[in-house]
């Protein structure tokens, strides 16, 4: 039995079942063991993967993952590509990969690490917190507890290896089971979409040729070969279309590699050979009831841009926290209703735009590959040396620039200069990173934000010693779950003071948008985004903003204190 398995509620065995545990369910766990949550997390697999299946891990994935000490294991393990070797039929571009547009962050690399270790390092985080995946166990079916109350919780019934039939009431059920969710399924929420005509091989194997620790692709008339570096038990990853009525075997490969690169690439030592049909799909809605779905569950496209898995890490990362706050009863229902909210939008976006590009790559229609045969040996060689275009995009697929500024749980109170404001983080937004000091040693400011639980940081002048204590005393039910910091302008040498985060360098307010002369105040969600931003000293507004997101009634102040100061 999994550590975290025992509700208080008697009404329920736990309080959330994770059914499947691929990357997202294993984030997602992760997420909630550190809130301390109850829960279950169950895959029918009776052993981990063993196909390396999603390589990439973009910035931000290693950003969010950073609060369970994982990001450093992961990067170590991995192989960072900083090269994109674009092989035209003239020329080879070499193009810098993440090398402009992602300095507010300490994670400035595609990193390529196989998915089996990816869920190998999540999975010894989570035994090191005493949880343990129950495998062997599959999903048979699904209840709700009460026929006429969707959000009153539901009965799952799982065929286990090891025992039978067990029946767990879980006031949650997360469907993390892939494109073939069961939770899915059993919920009847639709599942919308199209599968691409071609078929694709995949390999891991040996190239020799190959410029090693960089991202090549060979784009021609016929379609496309990609290599990634991979790292592990093979050095390369191989996607290509695969030929009509051909095997999927070794001599097939160097067939295609000889194709598209005129016989430049010697493959050998096949770790692992896999064909596969490619779609883009996604589920109508991400929530019904008490029933939630990540990852590709929710949503499905081709690997364009390494979004894949990275989407569904951050699916888990914006859910795990509303219902760990939802079981303490410290989540109003339109919190938990905004995953749905916040999340659906941009499944909706990857899949739309891997759509696109995927479709511009691989058609073989005159005219809709134009911009491949023609436009991009035209372009390309001028578009790589616009920076501010190379910027965006590197943000882009990084999933810098992903916000939340139009969700109901994001709010600003009073700003007195809008333009300042404009030029740094709006409520909803990333918050970005930089180095800071604390208690004497250099630290980055998510680092220091990133406990379980809701941080507040009090920036510029005037602040009272007590204004941690008026937040805390304003918002007991969150006792424990506020991180309370001041943060300011100064030099290393200053004195150390206990709460104080020093921004010697200037950067963090840069890139804040804050101003060493006037006091603001920042509410981070525990998914690393700003959720409240006000300026002044006033902490009214951010205590009806964290009332209104724990279902609170707001509460007036007592007699003889006040909320600002």
């Amino acid at each position: 039995m999994a550590a975290h398995d025992n509700s208080e509620d008697p009404n329920y065995d736990v309080d959330v079942l994770i059914v499947g545990a691929g990357p997202t369910g294993l984030a997602l766990a992760a997420q909630l063991a550190a809130f301390g949550a109850s829960f279950r997390i169950i895959d029918r697999r009776q052993s981990p993967g063993t196909e390396s299946r999603a390589i990439a891990i973009q910035p931000r994935t290693l950003e969010a993952l950073r609060p369970f000490g994982v990001s450093g294991e992961l990067v170590a393990a991995g192989r960072p590509a900083r090269e994109l070797h674009l092989h035209l039929p003239e020329e080879t571009l070499e193009v810098d990969l993440f090398d402009s547009g992602l300095e507010d962050s300490a994670f400035q690399q595609l990193l390529f690490l196989s998915q089996t270790e990816t869920e190998r390092i999540l999975t010894q985080h989570l035994l090191s917190r005493r949880v343990r995946i129950e495998r062997g166990a599959e999903l048979q079916d699904l209840a709700r507890l009460d026929p006429e109350d969707p959000f009153a919780g539901m009965e799952a019934k799982v065929q286990r290896m090891d025992r039978g039939i067990e029946r767990i009431r879980a006031r949650y059920v997360v469907g993390a089971d892939g494109a073939g969710s069961t939770v899915r399924a059993k919920a009847g929420m639709d599942w919308r979409g199209g599968a691409y005509p071609d078929t694709f091989i995949l390999a891991d194997v040996e190239i020799d040729g190959a410029e090693p620790d960089a991202v090549h692709s060979y784009p021609t008339e016929d379609g496309f070969l990609f290599l990634f570096p991979l790292g592990g038990s093979a050095t390369w990853r191989m996607i290509a279309m695969k030929p009509p009525h051909r095997p999927a075997t070794l001599e097939t490969i160097q067939e295609l590699a000889d194709t598209f690169t005129h016989g430049a690439l010697h493959v050998r030592d096949p770790k692992w050979i896999s064909t596969f049909r490619l779609s883009h799909q996604m589920a109508e809605y991400f929530q019904q009831g008490s029933v939630f779905l990540a990852g590709d569950a929710a949503h499905v496209h081709s690997p364009v841009a390494a979004q894949g898995m990275n989407t569904g890490i951050q699916d888990a990362l914006n859910l795990g926290w509303k219902l760990a706050l939802g079981a303490r009863g410290l989540a109003s229902d339109e919190l938990i209703d905004s995953y749905d909210a916040e999340r659906r939008p941009v499944g909706r976006e990857v899949v739309s735009t891997t759509d696109r590009i995927f479709k511009l790559a691989t058609s073989r229609n005159g005219l809709k590959k134009l911009p491949r045969t023609k436009l991009l040996p035209a372009l390309a060689p001028k578009a790589i040396g616009w920076d501010g275009l190379r910027s965006r995009l590197f943000r882009t697929m990084a999933q810098l620039n992903i916000n939340y500024r139009g969700s109901s749980m994001v709010d600003a109170g009073n700003i007195r200069l809008p333009a300042l404001l404009a030029r740094g983080v709006r409520p909803g937004d990333r918050l970005p990173d930089a180095d800071v000091i604390y208690q004497d040693r250099e630290r980055r400011l998510q680092d220091l934000v990133a406990t379980p639980g809701f941080a507040i940081l009090l920036s510029g002048p005037g602040w009272p010693q007590d204004a941690p204590h008026q937040l805390r005393a304003a918002l007991p039910q969150l006792a424990g779950l506020l991180n309370i910091q001041q943060l300011t302008v100064g030099s290393s040498l200053i004195a150390n003071t206990p709460g104080i985060i020093k921004d010697v360098s200037g950067l963090a307010f840069h890139r804040l948008g804050l101003s060493s002369r006037r006091p603001e105040l920042l509410v981070i969600r525990p998914d690393g985004y700003v959720g409240y931003r006000s300026s002044g000293r006033d902490i009214t507004g951010a205590v009806e903003y964290l009332q209104r997101l724990t279902g609170e009634d707001v509460a007036e102040p007592v007699a003889g204190e006040t909320l600002s100061a």
